[in-house]
C-alpha cells in the first residue's frame, strides 16, 4: 500500500523500524534508583557473578546493552554524536563507571556488551544508572537513552520497603517518557522491592519473601495508581538469588561445618555482620571464611544456607541452591520474568509496533494535501487496526491492556481464568487449563471445549444487553476453541508419529 507514497515519510520510516524490532531479541531495561541491586540482578539473571560489577560504591555511569554473542568480541562504545569506537572488553567497566575520564561521562550514549549466555538470545538486559544519582549526568544517560530506544519492557527496582518516596519512582520514570511513545502498564512493567535480606534479624526468624509480600500488598491497597502502572512488584534479594547460581564445594563445607554448632551459639552469631566475622574459638571455621561468605550470601542467605543444611533439607550444594532460590524470592520472580515477558515477547513488539505505525499513518494524514492522500492514509490506519481482529493472540493482548487500566470490568473469576488461559501461569496446556501433568490430551480437549462452551452461553447472554460488556466472554470463549483445535492438531501430529516410528521399528529391526 505505501508503495509510490514516498510522501509518507513517516509510516515508511515506522514500517522499516517495526520489521527491524520484530527481528531483534526482547530489550528488557532495568531502571532504578541509585544502589538499588540493578547489576546485581543482571548478574543473577545471566547466573553469573561477575559479568557487571557490583561494588558499593555507585559504579554504573552509562548504560550498557547486554547482547548475545561471542564472549570474546571488543566492546562497542556508542557516543552521542552518532560516532562509535571498540575498545577491549576488559576496559568494558573502566567506560561503564565513574573511574574514566570526563569524555565517558558526557559523551558516551550507550556501550555494547556482547555474551553467549543462552537467556541473551531471547532477551537483551539493558544496565542503567541510577535515575537520583548525585552525578546528574547518570539520570541524564538514563533517560536520553530510553527514550532513543524505547524498550519492549521495564523492571523497575524499589530498595528495602515501599514508601510514598519510593513510589515517586512510578511518577518521575513516567514523566520521563511521555515523549518516548512508551509508557508504564502492567504489560511491560514489573517491580522489584530489592534488598529484602536487610531486613531480617535472627531474633525474629522469618521468612522474608512472605513477610513482605503482606507488607507490599498492604501497601499497595492505598496506591490503586500503581496497579495500573505494574504488573506486580515482587520481594527479592537480588544477592541471594545470584549466590544461587554460583554454590561451591568449599560454600557447602563451611555450612556443614557451622551447622554443626549449637544452635543456641549459633544464634549469637547472626546477631549482626560484625559478631558473623567476629573472632572466636567455637566456630568451626575462620573470621576470613566467614568474611567471604558474608560477601557472598548476605547474613540472611548463610543464615538460610546453613540452616537448610542442619534440618537436612539440603543435602549437597544443589539442594542448598534450590532453598536460595527460594527464599530469595529469585526462582518466583525468574519464572514469571521468562512467562510474563520472555514468553511474549513478540507480542510485546507486536502490540508496540502497531501504535508505532497508527501514530505515523496519523501524522501522515495530518500532512496530506490531497484527499486522495488522505484517503490513503485512512486505508492505511485501518488495515493496521485490523490486525488486531485478525491475530486473537493480539485481541487477548489487548484486552489484557484494558482491564488493567481499568477500562473493561470483569469479576474476579474471569480474571483468574482468563490470566492462567492467557500464560501467566506457564504455557503448556496443562498449566492453561489448570489441570494435573498426568492428563490425557483427549481429557484437555475436552475440558477447553466445555469452558469455550460456558464462556460462550455467557457471551450470548449479556450480548442482548450490551455487545462492550460480552467482548470479554466472547474473547475468553474463542481463546478457549482455539486452544482445543491446536491440542486436537498435536495430537493427530503425534499420532502420525507414532505411526511412522512403529513403520521403521518394523522395517529396520523386524519389531
Amino acid at each position: 500500500m505505501l508503495a509510490g507514497a514516498e510522501w509518507m515519510k513517516n509510516a515508511l520510516d515506522a514500517l522499516s523500524s517495526v520489521e527491524a524490532d520484530m527481528n531483534e531479541p526482547m530489550q528488557l531495561a532495568i531502571v532504578g534508583r541509585i544502589s538499588s541491586s540493578k547489576s546485581t540482578l543482571v548478574n543473577a539473571i545471566l547466573g553469573q557473578p561477575d559479568v557487571v560489577r557490583t561494588d558499593h560504591e555507585v559504579e554504573t555511569f552509562n548504560v550498557s546493552w547486554l547482547k548475545y554473542g561471542d564472549n570474546d568480541a571488543p566492546v562497542t562504545v556508542h557516543f552521542k554524536d552518532g560516532s562509535k569506537k571498540q575498545v577491549p572488553k576488559s576496559d568494558w567497566h573502566e567506560w561503564a563507571s565513574h573511574g574514566g575520564h570526563e569524555t565517558m561521562k558526557s559523551e558516551v550514549g550507550y556501550i555494547e556488551v556482547y555474551f553467549d549466555y543462552e537467556i541473551l538470545k531471547r532477551v537483551n538486559i539493558i544496565d542503567t544508572p541510577g535515575l537520583d544519582s548525585s552525578f546528574g549526568t547518570d539520570s541524564e544517560n538514563t533517560v536520553t537513552f530510553l527514550r532513543k530506544v524505547h524498550p519492549d519492557a521495564v523492571i523497575l527496582m524499589f530498595t528495602r520497603s515501599l514508601t510514598a518516596d519510593s513510589l515517586s519512582l512510578i511518577g518521575e520514570f513516567q514523566r520521563y517518557e511521555q515523549s518516548m511513545s512508551f509508557s508504564l502498564n502492567p504489560m511491560n512493567a514489573l517491580g522489584v522491592l530489592s534488598k529484602i535480606d536487610l531486613n531480617w534479624k535472627v531474633m525474629n526468624v522469618r521468612d522474608e519473601v512472605q513477610t513482605q509480600k503482606s507488607v507490599i500488598a498492604r501497601t499497595l491497597a492505598g496506591h490503586p495508581d500503581v496497579s495500573r502502572s505494574l504488573f506486580r512488584i515482587m520481594p527479592l534479594s537480588a544477592m541471594m538469588g545470584l549466590a544461587s547460581c554460583c554454590v561451591t564445594d568449599e560454600d557447602f563445607s563451611d555450612f556443614v561445618s557451622l551447622a554443626s554448632m549449637p544452635e543456641t551459639d549459633l544464634k549469637r552469631l547472626f546477631f549482626s555482620a560484625d559478631s558473623f566475622k567476629a573472632l572466636r574459638d567455637d566456630v568451626p571455621v575462620s573470621p576470613e571464611e566467614r568474611k567471604r561468605l558474608l560477601q557472598k550470601y548476605g547474613l540472611y542467605g548463610a543464615y538460610v544456607s546453613i540452616t537448610s543444611v542442619r534440618s537436612g533439607e539440603a543435602a549437597d550444594k544443589t539442594g542448598v541452591a534450590s532453598v536460595l532460590g527460594e527464599k530469595s524470592g529469585f526462582r518466583e520472580f525468574f519464572s514469571l520474568l521468562v512467562s510474563h515477558f520472555g514468553d511474549r515477547a513478540t507480542l510485546i513488539k507486536a502490540q508496540k509496533g502497531m501504535m508505532s505505525l497508527l501514530s505515523a499513518c496519523r501524522k501522515d494524514r495530518i500532512q496530506a494535501d490531497t484527499a486522495e492522500r488522505q484517503e490513503l492514509a485512512d486505508r492505511l490506519c485501518a488495515r493496521v487496526l485490523s490486525i488486531e481482529d485478525e491475530l486473537h493472540e493480539l485481541k487477548e493482548w489487548s484486552l489484557l491492556m484494558r482491564i488493567y487500566e481499568g477500562k473493561s470490568k470483569v469479576d474476579s473469576e474471569f480474571l483468574e481464568e482468563f490470566l492462567r488461559l492467557c500464560g501467566e501461569c506457564g504455557y503448556a496446556a496443562v498449566d492453561r487449563l489448570d489441570m494435573d501433568s498426568s492428563a490425557d490430551v483427549s481429557e484437555m480437549i475436552e475440558v477447553a471445549r466445555g469452558r469455550e462452551a460456558y464462556w460462550r452461553a455467557k457471551s450470548n447472554v449479556i450480548r442482548r444487553i450490551s455487545m462492550k460488556k460480552a467482548e470479554p466472554f466472547s474473547v475468553l470463549s474463542r481463546s478457549y476453541e482455539i486452544l482445543a483445535e491446536r491440542l486436537a492438531e498435536q495430537q493427530a501430529e503425534y499420532e502420525k508419529t507414532r505411526r511412522i516410528m512403529a513403520i521403521y521399528e518394523h522395517f529396520v529391526y523386524g519389531k
